[in-house]
This record gives C-alpha cells, sequence and structure tokens, in this order.
C-alpha cells in the first residue's frame, strides 16, 4: 500500500452521506453520545447506575468497563454534551485526518479509560466515592493533540473572544489544577466536576503524541490489518517457492520512516504542500516505494 492511499493521506471523502466525508468517527462518536443521552433524558437512573464511572464497582467489581462507557453519559444539564461535543467536533475534525479513522477510535477510547482510571486513583486516594459521568477525559485528549499539531489554531472563547489553542489548553489546566490541589489539601471545593479526569486526559494526548503511542506502531505485527497480511502470505508461501525480502536497514527504520510521515503529512494540512522541503517530498517518495513493495 503506498502513502497516499493511508487514510489520514486520502482527499477523497470516506463514503457518502452524513455520516461520511471529514471525520467520519467523530461524527459517529458524537451521534452516539446524542443518541446515549436521549436514552438518559428517558431512563437516567437506569442508564447511569449500569455505566457510570463508580470508582467502587470498578475496583471491588472489577467492572471496568465503566472506565469507558461513562465517557458516553453526560448529566441532564444540556451545556455539559454540548460543550463536550463541540470540542470533539472542533479539534476531532483536524486530529482524525492525521492517525486516520480506526487509530483515532483507538486513540478515544484508550483516552477516555486512562482519564477513567485516573478518576478512580484519585478517588480512593482523597476518599471520595462519587460516581463521574461525562466525555471530557477523551474529549481533552483530543484537544491536546491537536493542540500540539496546531498551536496558534483560533478558538473562540465565550463565543467572543479569540484565544490560541495552546493558550486554551493552559486556561483549562490551570482551571482544573485548583481544585485537585485543594482536594489534596484535605479541602473541599464544591466544582461538581471530574477535574482529575480532565488533567488524565490533556497528560494521555500529550503523551501519546510525545512518545508516538499510536497502536497500530506499538502493536506491530498483532494489529488486525498485519494479521490478515501474514495469512495472505502464508498461504501463497504454501503454494509457491516465492519469497518476499526486506532488507534489513529497513525494517530498523520502518518505525522512524512512519513518525516522519505523519509530520510531513500533518505539515501538509496545516501549510500546504507547497511548504514542503526536497528532503521531506524524498521522505514521501521513500515511504512510497516502501509500501508498495508490501
Amino acid at each position: 500500500m503506498g502513502v497516499y492511499d493511508r487514510d489520514y493521506y486520502r482527499t477523497d471523502p470516506a463514503g457518502s452521506g452524513l455520516m461520511g466525508g471529514v471525520a467520519p468517527v467523530c461524527k459517529w462518536l458524537i451521534a452516539v453520545n446524542i443518541g446515549v443521552y436521549v436514552l438518559q433524558l428517558l431512563a437516567f437512573d437506569n442508564v447511569t447506575s449500569w455505566l457510570d464511572l463508580n470508582p467502587e464497582r470498578v475496583v471491588k467489581r472489577f467492572e471496568v468497563w465503566r472506565l469507558v462507557t461513562s465517557a458516553f453519559l453526560h448529566s441532564q444539564d444540556l451545556w455539559h454534551i454540548v460543550g463536550n461535543m463541540f470540542f470533539l467536533w472542533i479539534c476531532g475534525r483536524n486530529v482524525e485526518p492525521i492517525y486516520g479513522r480506526w487509530e483515532f477510535l483507538r486513540f478515544y477510547l484508550a483516552a477516555a479509560a486512562f482519564s477513567g482510571a485516573c478518576f478512580v486513583a484519585f478517588a480512593y486516594v482523597i476518599g471520595q466515592m462519587t460516581p463521574a459521568i461525562g466525555a471530557s477525559g477523551a474529549v481533552m485528549a483530543v484537544v491536546m493533540v491537536c493542540a500540539l499539531y496546531y498551536p496558534t489554531q483560533q478558538i473562540m472563547l465565550m463565543l467572543l473572544i479569540p484565544v490560541p489553542l495552546w493558550a486554551l489548553v493552559w486556561i483549562y489546566a490551570i482551571y482544573d489544577l485548583h481544585p485537585v490541589l485543594l482536594e489534596l489539601g484535605g479541602r473541599e471545593p464544591n466544582s461538581g466536576v471530574a477535574n482529575i479526569a480532565h488533567l488524565g486526559g490533556f497528560l494521555y494526548g500529550y503523551l501519546y503524541k510525545k512518545f508516538d503511542l499510536r497502536f497500530s506502531r506499538l502493536l506491530g505485527d498483532l494489529s488486525w490489518p498485519k494479521l490478515k497480511q501474514l495469512v495472505r502470505s502464508r498461504s501463497v508461501r504454501r503454494n509457491s517457492d516465492v519469497r518476499l525480502y526486506e532488507p534489513p536497514e529497513e525494517r530498523r527504520t520502518k518505525a522512524d520512516l512512519e513518525r516522519q510521515v505523519d509530520e510531513i503529512l500533518a505539515k501538509i494540512s496545516a501549510e500546504g504542500e507547497a511548504s514542503l522541503t526536497d528532503s521531506e517530498r524524498n521522505t514521501l517518495k521513500e515511504a512510497s516505494r516502501r509500501y508498495k513493495r508490501r
């Protein structure tokens, strides 16, 4: 597969209709959140009690699914879900094309689980077992990654004040850190917000981008596309003497090459293809040549 066939480099819409086009996974996540919200309005207590982030149930009963399912629940306050879905779309539509649909989905769910785990651990530290709901932890991870790629992107704060994304991240991080420090000091901030989950989302997004924690890279040959390719290659080898050869030096630099390609494609998305240097163009050509040989 050539580099131009990757999900995050396709310029043609990934399907048609409302759920196709740009960032289809973001659209599906928003649709699922809205659907669950409607169910909550119809039977709030029943739905929430099964899916919320209850620290005691997660630890004592090992109901670990709550780390993820709680990220699809919201309070009855309409602005809770509106705010989360707004930031998921504004930032997610920029991040999803960089990593591709399936990688973005895995990243989002992992961010929800990580931020949820931070909340559970913090609940035991301060001795406060109140359950939590909301997509904020996962959404904050998306916002952080978007800010690392596009720090100068403008966000309208309070729909009036244009603020660069890097500044908005700092504002929210400081706002969330204050009540967390109060709780660690034994005081009750009464914010009614799972601030530690927000900080956990920021942390996961930073680590994901900083250390290139893509599942497609970490899993390597265990990823689903690789497994399918392995099955096909073994089938060919049983019926043919043909063997595929990849030079050792290319195997050693494959991860680095993929990381460089992701950064170059992000640059194209932000600044246009004309901004590329000759070295970056050569890197894309080399990546395309290697993928075509697979």
